[in-house]
């Protein structure tokens, strides 16, 4: 499914190395048009490092039809392997690139995840900002992963897109574990984007995204963060230790 674009294996996961237009122009818009069921991981060194930590995570991770680079700790590790990325495609903008497409078409989405003010308010937000989205549905982030009447739910509204929001590993494991269930759709863990959407939490700053520093402008704003920094240090760590 990757085709010709090259691939930098960083600890044994498969990042596409492509520009975020030619990722939403070029492949996924073909998807989206096309009805092809499409499951898009975002990594960033956290999620990695949690794969090199769960066999099974990473198996989950491996299966995705496209693995991004989301995260400044990867675009380093890519440059230190004299591999270097095209460009960090942040999993926030590339769900909204995602919800202009289905802006454009008419396309439909579900939204799947985090608390149900969050979630009833990203709809709402989604509503007024894309008027040609449809709302094919949308569920909170409380249940089980083998809940099936969750599935059945998103079976049901046949969506083109569903965004998937209950952080890792769940989102990523939710999805392998009933992709085979549909016939068609865009699947997409998109972490606490549902946040940022809604406005409970606030983005960086244009120019922190631009120097790569989102994730220093997250620890400052939220401080109990910083157990999640570490395992950015200790992926860095290992690539320059191990050079994986």
């Amino acid at each position: 499914m990757r085709g010709k674009n090259s691939i930098l294996n960083i600890m044994d996961i498969p990042f596409l190395n492509i520009s975020k237009s030619s990722l939403v122009n070029d492949i996924l818009r073909p998807h989206l048009m096309n009805g092809n069921k499409t499951f898009i991981v975002t990594a960033n060194p956290e999620i990695v490092m949690r794969t090199k930590e769960d066999a099974s995570y990473k198996k989950v991770v491996q299966s995705a039809d496209y693995v991004i680079p989301d995260g400044a700790g990867i675009l380093l590790a890519a440059k230190y392997k004299k591999h270097p990325l095209r460009e960090r495609i942040p999993g926030y903008e590339l769900m909204l690139d995602l919800l202009q497409i289905a802006n454009e078409k008419g396309l439909s989405c579900y939204f799947l995840g985090a608390s149900g003010s969050v979630n009833l308010k990203v709809v709402r937000v989604v509503e007024q900002k894309y008027p040609n989205v449809k709302i094919a549905g949308h569920h909170h982030g409380f249940f089980q992963l083998d809940d099936l009447s969750v599935v059945e739910d998103v079976k049901r509204a046949s969506p083109d897109l569903i965004f998937v929001a209950l952080g890792l590993p769940k989102q990523e494991q939710w999805i392998e574990m009933h992709n085979n269930q549909f016939e068609k759709g865009l699947f997409m863990g998109v972490g606490g984007s549902f946040d940022v959407l809604a406005g409970v939490v606030k983005r960086a700053p244009q120019a922190w995204i631009n120097l790569n520093l989102e994730w220093l402008y997250r620890l400052l704003k939220q401080p109990f963060r910083l157990k999640r920094i570490f395992k950015v240090f200790k992926f860095m760590f290992l690539i320059l230790l191990k050079k994986e």
